[in-house]
C-alpha cells in the first residue's frame, strides 16, 4: 500500500459541504476527516470519503470525495471516481448502522475480502457472555437477561438498586434505574426515552412495578446490579476510556474522559444531562475530598477487554468503554461503545486518534496483501442479531 496506489476509504454520510474560510468559499469535510487525510498523505497513501450507497460494486468504482490537492487537505475537496479502497473505515452514525444502513456495504466488502475497520461488535448481553467465556466475569457488574417480573423483584431484594437496559440501546436511551425503598415501594427513574421524555422519576408499589416491567419483556433487556459509583462534589462519575489500535495492531490509549451525572441523574451520557470534565481536574478535586481515581487500572482493564474482543473480531480497531470506579475503588466495565463519540475528546486526543486510525488502516491493508485469503471481518449476518 504505497504511493497513490494505496487507498483508505471512509464510509460516511457526513460528506464535505460548502464552508466560508475567511473571504473564500470552499467545500471540505469536518476537521477530523481533514486530520485523517493529512496523516494519510504524510504516510504516502490516499484517503477518501464516500457515501456507502454511492458505490458501483459491479464496476468496482466509488464516488469519492478527496482533497483537490492531496498535500493540502484543509483546502477544497472534490469528487472523483476512484477504484475500490484497500481498506474500508466504516464511520456511519451508530443509529443508522443499527438500522442496517451499511448492510450492503458490509456484504460487498466481505465478498471481496476488503478489510472492514469497525465490524459489527457484540451488544450488551453478548459482551457479558464473552467476558464470562474468558473468566472475566468480575470485569462487569452482575448482569442477567431480563426474563420476568419475579426475577426483577428478586434482584431488587438482593441488590437494592438495579438498572434495566435495552439490549442494543445507545446514548442512555430507555436506561432505567430502580431502587428498593422498603415496605413494598420502589423508585423508578429514567433520563431519556425515544419519546424524548426527560428526567422521569416515579414511586411505585410492587404491583405497579410488575405492570411497568411487563412491556419491557417484549424486547430484549438486561438487568444489572446498580454500582456504588464514586462521587465527586456530590455527583456520580464514570469514565469513557477510548482505545485505538496502531500501525502494529497494538491497542493504544486515546484518552480517559470522566463523565459526571446530573445530581440524581440515572446516566452520565452528555445527551441525557451528563457533563464532560477533564481527568486531571477531576483527579485534583477528588484528592482534596480524600478520594483517588485509579487511572492505571482503568486503562489496564479496558485494554484487557479490548484484547479479548480483537481476537474474536480481528479488524476491530476503535472502541470506547464506559468504566465504573466504585467507592471501594473496584473497577469494572459498565458497557462497550463501538463508535465512541468524538465530541468527548480533546484536540490532543483527536490528533492521536487520527494518527492511530490511519496507522491501523494501513496495518489491515498490509495484512490483507500478505494474506489475501483472510476474511475481511465484515459480518454479513443480520446486524440486529449481532447486537443481542
Amino acid at each position: 500500500m504505497a504511493g497513490s496506489a494505496g487507498y483508505i476509504g471512509v464510509a460516511t454520510t457526513a460528506l464535505p459541504k460548502g464552508r466560508s474560510i475567511g473571504e473564500k468559499r470552499i467545500t471540505r469535510p469536518s476537521m477530523q476527516y481533514i486530520r485523517l487525510a493529512e496523516n494519510a498523505f504524510a504516510r504516502g497513501v490516499t484517503l477518501y470519503l464516500f457515501h456507502p450507497h454511492q458505490v458501483d460494486w459491479g464496476k468496482g468504482k466509488v464516488r469519492a470525495w478527496m482533497p483537490e490537492n492531496r498535500a493540502r487537505p484543509r483546502g477544497n475537496w472534490v469528487v472523483k471516481m476512484e477504484r475500490l479502497p484497500d481498506v474500508v473505515y466504516e464511520n456511519v452514525y451508530v443509529h443508522l448502522a443499527m438500522q442496517g444502513y451499511t448492510g450492503e456495504l458490509r456484504r460487498e466488502v466481505s465478498k471481496r475480502k476488503i478489510p472492514l475497520y469497525n465490524p459489527v461488535l457484540p451488544g450488551k448481553w453478548r459482551m457479558v457472555e464473552l467476558l464470562r467465556a474468558h473468566d472475566m466475569s468480575d470485569f462487569t457488574p452482575q448482569t442477567e437477561h431480563l426474563r420476568s417480573a419475579n426475577q426483577a423483584i428478586d434482584r431488587l431484594n438482593q441488590w437494592n438498586v438495579v438498572y434495566v437496559k435495552p439490549i442494543g440501546g445507545y446514548g442512555g436511551m430507555d436506561v432505567t434505574r430502580v431502587e428498593r425503598l422498603g415496605a413494598g415501594r420502589y423508585r423508578v427513574g429514567m433520563d431519556r426515552t425515544k419519546a424524548q421524555t426527560a428526567h422521569m422519576r416515579m414511586t411505585m408499589t410492587e404491583p405497579e412495578l410488575r405492570k411497568w416491567i411487563g412491556p419491557r419483556l417484549r424486547k430484549p433487556h438486561i438487568i444489572q446490579r446498580g454500582l456504588r459509583l464514586i462521587s465527586v462534589s456530590g455527583r456520580k462519575v464514570d469514565f469513557r476510556v477510548v482505545l485505538n489500535r496502531d500501525r502494529a495492531g497494538e491497542w493504544q490509549l486515546i484518552g480517559i474522559v470522566p463523565k459526571m451525572a446530573a445530581r440524581d441523574g440515572v446516566v452520565t451520557n452528555i445527551i441525557a444531562g451528563g457533563e464532560r470534565t477533564d481527568v486531571e481536574k477531576l483527579g485534583a478535586i477528588a484528592e482534596r475530598q480524600g478520594k483517588r481515581i485509579p487511572l492505571a487500572e482503568l486503562e489496564s482493564k479496558a485494554k484487557q477487554i479490548a484484547g479479548v474482543l480483537s481476537k474474536r473480531y480481528p479488524t476491530m480497531g476503535l472502541v470506547g468503554f464506559d468504566m465504573a470506579v466504585e467507592e471501594d475503588l473496584k473497577v469494572s466495565m459498565i458497557e462497550m461503545n463501538p463508535k465512541p463519540a468524538r465530541s468527548l475528546l480533546s484536540k490532543v486526543m483527536l490528533e492521536r486518534l487520527a494518527t492511530h486510525t490511519v496507522g491501523f488502516a494501513m496495518y489491515l491493508a498490509k495484512r490483507r496483501a500478505n494474506h489475501p485469503s483472510l476474511a475481511s471481518g465484515a459480518e454479513v449476518a443480520d446486524e440486529v442479531s449481532q447486537l443481542l
